[in-house]
């Protein structure tokens, strides 16, 4: 069984080192400082979700040194689960204190996912509304006619794609996809 404590480097040196002072002293076989700035991919907490295994665990000082939204946290809790992995949250909220971790992170799990579903019932609704009215999402149609033109202007070499872009007033990633398409 492996510990890992994760300390997530956010703006504010002062939380940062907050982070390191309690995390150290739990028990742990590694350290794994995350920057804020990282790209998503390059993300240390997401290779640690590959590395770490069933019946180990990860440490964090408070759930925001994950430093993921409320959804993201959900997706987070629910790949540990499925993985077997353990969370173990240090410092958590003054009215939350008493409660066993795992009941803890259960309820934030509850109410991340409830979040989830409030926010795809909104979208649901806001788009029915949209089309009642008349409004179709998604990317204007464009003609034949300018399909046509794009590819003739590419083919011919006298463009470059954001040229093209801006004469036929379309975006550059509109003028790429015809490009594309034979």
């Amino acid at each position: 069984m492996k510990t890992v404590v994760y300390v997530h480097q956010t703006g504010n040196e002062e939380y940062v080192n907050l982070q390191l002072k309690e995390v150290e002293k739990y028990p742990h076989d590694e350290l794994v400082i995350e920057n804020e700035n990282d790209s998503k991919d390059a993300k240390k907490i997401n290779r640690l979700l590959d590395e770490l295994s069933e019946g180990d665990r990860i440490v964090v000082y408070q759930l925001r040194s994950l430093g993921k939204s409320i959804i993201q946290l959900a997706d987070f809790l629910g790949k540990l689960d499925d993985k077997g992995i353990s969370l173990v949250v240090i410092e958590k909220d003054k009215e939350f204190n008493g409660l066993d971790n795992d009941v803890y992170l259960n309820l934030v799990k509850r109410i991340a996912e409830t979040e989830k579903i409030i926010i795809k019932e909104r979208t649901t609704k806001g788009l029915e509304e949209a089309r009642k009215n008349g409004r179709i999402g998604g990317r204007p149609k464009i003609s034949q006619e300018k399909i046509n033109q794009i590819r003739f202007l590419y083919n011919n070499n006298r463009y470059t794609l954001r040229q093209i872009a801006e004469e036929c007033n379309i975006s550059l990633g509109t003028a790429y996809k015809y490009v594309q398409e034979r």
